[in-house]
């Protein structure tokens, strides 16, 4: 991780905040994504068809938020439940489509310095894709024989079952609700040491930003970090989703032997990948600046590095590590 030059300086409120300056990304794997290890991948192929099976009655449409929220506002034919994300994910993640930790070896170093200090902290997943976040905090934690104590909330039902899915099989201790994070429940509020969540930020729409990261400050002790990730870029654009789609196939057509293993034909993959697609909507952060505003209140550190990118190819991102003042 390369850390950004910072000084401290009066913000427009009076009070005091980092500004930082901002270097050019480092590319990190050329851009071009990670070696799935043997490991990730058996427990992919093991998890993937129960994530389709849960995604198919535990992905319930939702008064407000979720993956499908952009779909309800913005398409002829509504979608109102998010089974098409989390059914579709792990088939993704195989083939390297998807913003996942490990395409930030980031995680491990911050995680594993934060834990080192208080090796039985609380430790708040913010909403998750499936288990891959546990998992990299689960590897951590190890790294460094450490034992958060985790709890996860997410909107949907169907991560916190692939998260607590890996939980059993690897005996890992966790707490889950399901929960929007954003507008309901507060009874956490003041209780972490560290909180980690990968790309949140670039799943909410612009409005809901700052919103969240209020949450995060409150939801954390005094001296309490944030640890996360958060893509650069424009809209998703017609041309880049079709471009996805037709990434997928290519994929698919190459590594079909994977697919075979679990029983999925390319058309079912096809018509999976094409909703993925057409649905799937980065809300990508433009700017230092607006990275720095969102963290106003926090003692900010952050660097960029080239990921692989989900709609756009190669991705520059932000790898963001944000303290709650003590005082």
């Amino acid at each position: 991780m390369t850390k950004m030059e910072f000084a401290i300086s009066p913000d427009r409120r009076g009070t005091t905040s980092a500004r930082l300056q901002c270097r050019p990304a480092i590319n990190v794997n050329n851009g071009l994504g990670y070696a799935i290890d043997f490991h990730i991948r058996e427990l992919l192929l093991e998890s993937a068809p129960l994530m389709k099976s849960w995604s198919e009655c535990k992905c319930c449409g939702k008064q407000a938020g979720g993956m499908e929220a952009w779909a309800k506002e913005n398409r002829a034919e509504p979608v109102i439940s998010c089974d098409w994300y989390h059914g579709t994910w792990q088939y993704l993640r195989l083939l390297d489509m998807v913003a996942t930790p490990p395409w930030y070896p980031f995680y491990m170093k911050a995680l594993g310095q934060l834990l080192v200090q208080k090796k039985d902290c609380e430790l708040f997943i913010s909403a998750a894709a499936d288990w891959g976040m546990l998992a990299m905090v689960h590897e951590a934690a190890a790294a460094v024989d450490a034992a958060p104590r985790v709890t996860l909330w997410d909107i949907c039902e169907s991560p916190l079952l692939a998260s607590k899915w890996y939980a059993d099989k690897f005996g890992v201790a966790i707490t889950t609700k399901v929960s929007n994070i954003i507008t309901e429940s507060r009874e956490l509020d003041g209780s972490f040491d560290i909180i980690v969540t990968d790309e949140f930020l670039t799943v909410l729409a612009d409005p809901l930003k700052p919103m969240i990261t209020q949450r995060w400050l409150d939801l954390l002790k005094p001296g309490g970090s944030l640890v996360t990730t958060a893509m650069i870029g424009g809209p998703t654009t017609v041309n880049l989703r079709e471009l996805f789609q037709r990434r997928a196939l290519r994929l698919f057509d190459r590594d079909s032997f994977l697919f075979k293993r679990m029983g999925i034909t390319r058309e079912e993959f096809e018509e999976q990948a094409t909703m993925f697609a057409e649905v799937h909507t980065r809300h990508m952060l433009t700017s230092p600046e607006q990275l720095e505003e969102l963290f106003a209140d926090y003692e900010l550190e952050y660097s960029a590095v080239v990921t692989p990118g989900e709609c756009v190819n190669p991705t520059t991102s932000y790898q963001v590590v944000a303290r709650k003042p003590l005082a």
